[in-house]
């Protein structure tokens, strides 16, 4: 069997990274909604990676719309917990999550198309 990887150049930290997965939750205080995302405890391990023109043309069906803030995708292995409206943050950077797909509905890979968010910091 060949290394897939061994002809490659391949910079530390490039890969896999761990996101901590938050979600949305609404609570009423004196009766105004008031929404907050809460630690789920629970990791997501994926491939980053900044979304192309291609992809925002294959995906734009998805929300009816000609352009959206489609920044990056995340690949995960297996099926992952993150669903529509979910944060996943790694150090400063946050990522709203806008569609969660599972690729060939088989359970082996989960595509995360994301939003990468600068000010979300106020509600983490």
């Amino acid at each position: 069997m060949t290394r897939v990887f061994r002809s490659m150049y391949l910079r530390p930290g490039n890969l896999w990274k761990d996101f901590h997965l938050l979600r949305m939750k609404s609570s009423n205080v004196e009766g105004r909604k008031i929404d907050h995302f809460v630690d789920t405890a629970e990791m997501v391990r994926g491939v980053v990676a900044e979304a192309s023109t291609d992809e925002r043309e294959r995906t734009k069906h998805l929300w009816d719309q000609d352009q959206h803030s489609l920044t990056h995708t995340i690949v995960v292995s297996g099926r992952c917990g993150a669903r529509k409206g979910d944060l996943l943050t790694k150090g400063e950077t946050a990522y709203l999550v806008l569609v969660t797909d599972d690729v060939g509905d088989l359970g082996g890979v989960t595509m995360l198309y994301v939003e990468q968010r600068n000010d979300m910091k106020g509600l983490m």
